[in-house]
């Protein structure tokens, strides 16, 4: 008896090592691919609106990047490709700020992490978008 309880908890632990070993090298995707007009394929892995307390609401539109956030000419150049199809959605929903996250791919074995960075757009009162890292710094 006893050694059939051995079996039946070797054979448990063997199917939950599997199955974790088999989750964590899943290339099942949390992103959907998108093409630009100019033919670049980005990977969105969300839009949706973020309401805030002290502000008004923003779409945030998601995706990951295959750049470093550290190199934030490059990201920059990136988010102003994707800006102007990104307004339209920004537009329709009747929103005066748009959010870009770009979202490094995730380095790790067991615990992966990825670094992000968010490029704010803003409507002025007279009609004109303009990205909040071109505002001039307080000093």
């Amino acid at each position: 008896m006893q050694n059939l309880w051995l079996t039946r908890t070797r054979f448990l632990v063997a199917t939950a090592v599997v199955l974790v070993l088999a989750g964590c090298t899943a290339k099942n995707p949390n992103y959907r691919t998108f093409t630009l007009p100019s033919g670049k394929a980005i990977r969105v892995m969300g839009m949706g609106r973020i309401n805030f307390s002290q502000d008004a609401p923003a779409l945030m539109l998601q995706y990951q990047t295959d750049l470093k956030v550290a190199d934030k000419a490059a990201l920059r150049a990136e988010a102003d490709e994707i800006w102007p199809v990104f307004r339209n959605d920004v537009e329709q929903a009747n929103l005066k700020a748009g959010i870009i996250s770009a979202n490094e791919i995730p380095q790790g074995f067991i615990v992966k992490r990825g670094n992000s960075y968010n490029f704010v757009y803003q409507k002025s009162s007279d009609g004109v978008w303009h990205c909040l890292d071109d505002a001039p710094s307080a000093k």
